[in-house]
């Protein structure tokens, strides 16, 4: 079922031009033309020119491949040395911006005008960026790439992991994946985070939906529990971005999108369960429309809220089935608000979800407020220059090995549509999440 591709030490790909080569209607000769990657740093983009070119303008024009709402390039000016005119180079220094992850491929062109104002397009180039501290080992299956370096069964059993997570998200949600997807999964959680440049020091995980790629720190030891789900969720949180991808604005409630992941996971775990029981015993559950936005960041809150989701989702799938949880994160995407988006696919809003839901557990009415105050998740001011990064929360288990997991919490940032900002400053990321995401199979 699933392919070995085998060891391979993999190399920055520079796509040299060899020899001298003169480009369409050129009014130039290139000689040279390539780009040479520090990954995750910096890529310089080096162009050498026959002797006696006579340019006077050099325009650099570069993208980095990713879904999108806008196709924009990137187009830099670059300064010809008087000395050296016929050496030019450009450098894009990744931590003005943040990087894109491992997989990604970046395509480039030059543009150069000559002192008779005739000018010469370079045919387009592209590379695919690689983490090259390691050796990686390659697995696939149908539209799953998994990329790993440590641990001699890690790659098929992550693997196998990720098949049986999509194929619960198509079965039982109706949720398919768009576009094929890549794992890179780190020995530790410390190699992957070295690997993103802006990425908070307790991630053990993320996920890049418009590169399709996720990344993951997994040390050997604990590849078959938390590694599972782990890779589980972080597919379920790519797939629904795919379905859900929105150029409008609009967004998932933090309830829906953390249960939908939680339901992806396989079977139930202890500590969900136990957070579940004492919710249901101590009727402790946090008000649904607080869930809209972030999560707790520690303690038995934050365990709560994901359980807690995990329960909401499982109660619409399994009253409602399939086809409306599609059509609610359709109508999402499209813009429309939580209250206005769950009244026409369900009937109620979130206040007549929770009565609902609540009715399902045989827990007791709850008093809401007359007035309620609507939470937007995806109001939270983050900016990230290159995508959407989600940072997966990190368990107790994983806290407990020789890599140091420490708690993590979810990061939801708001994308940027269209092209890429090089001069962006990453802020910090808003946290709300939890140190556990569990869930258990629906029920029959």
């Amino acid at each position: 079922m699933y392919k070995l591709i085998g060891l391979v030490s993999l190399v920055v790909w520079l796509l040299p031009g060899l020899g001298t080569v003169r480009a369409e209607g050129a009014a130039v000769e290139i000689r040279h033309n390539q780009a040479v990657v520090d990954f995750p740093h910096t890529i310089t983009f080096k162009l050498d020119l026959a002797e006696g070119s006579q340019v006077t303008q050099a325009t650099l024009t570069y993208r980095v491949n990713r879904a999108g709402c806008l196709e924009a390039n990137t187009a830099v000016n670059v300064t010809i040395d008087p000395e050296k005119p016929t050496e030019l180079a450009w450098t894009w220094v990744m931590i003005r911006s943040g990087n894109p992850p491992p997989g990604a491929v970046v395509w480039w062109e030059w543009t150069l005008t000559d002192d008779q104002g005739r000018q010469t397009t370079t045919p387009r180039q592209e590379i695919s960026l690689i983490d090259t501290r390691f050796n990686w080992r390659t697995v696939q299956a149908d539209r799953i790439r998994l990329h790993w370096y440590l641990g001699e069964d890690v790659g098929l059993l992550l693997l196998d992991a990720a098949v049986e997570g999509l194929a619960l998200l198509e079965e039982e949600m109706g949720i398919n994946l768009q576009d094929d997807v890549q794992f890179y999964v780190y020995g530790s959680a410390r190699d992957m985070r070295e690997a993103v440049l802006y990425v908070q020091d307790w991630a053990g995980g993320v996920a890049f939906t418009q590169y399709n790629v996720i990344l993951m720190g997994v040390p050997p030891g604990i590849a078959s529990g938390w590694g599972r789900r782990t890779a589980r969720h972080e597919l379920a949180h790519l797939v629904v971005g795919q379905v859900g991808r929105s150029c409008v604005g609009g967004g998932r409630p933090n309830w829906l999108e953390e249960g939908l992941a939680v339901y992806a996971e396989g079977e139930l775990d202890d500590a969900i369960r136990r957070d579940l029981q004492r919710a249901i015993r101590d009727n402790s559950f946090e008000p649904v429309r607080s869930l809209n936005g972030p999560f707790p960041a520690h303690g038995r809150e934050a365990g709560v809220a994901y359980s807690q989701s995990y329960s909401l989702v499982a109660f619409l799938l399994e009253t409602y089935g399939q086809s409306p949880m599609q059509s609610l994160i359709l109508l999402l995407a499209e813009g429309a608000g939580y209250d206005a988006a769950l009244e026409q696919i369900y009937g109620f809003d979130t206040d007549g979800l929770e009565r609902e839901w609540r009715s399902w557990l045989a827990l007791p009415p709850r008093d809401f407020p007359a007035t309620p105050t609507p939470i937007v998740g995806a109001a939270v001011p983050t900016i990230a220059p290159l995508d959407v990064v989600r940072i997966m929360p990190t368990p107790p288990a994983a806290a407990a090995t020789p890599a140091p997991f420490a708690p993590a919490a979810e990061r939801q940032t708001a994308p940027i549509c269209g092209g890429l900002l090089p001069l962006l400053i990453l802020l910090p990321l808003l946290a709300a999440g939890s140190t556990a995401f569990v869930r258990r199979r629906r029920s029959r």
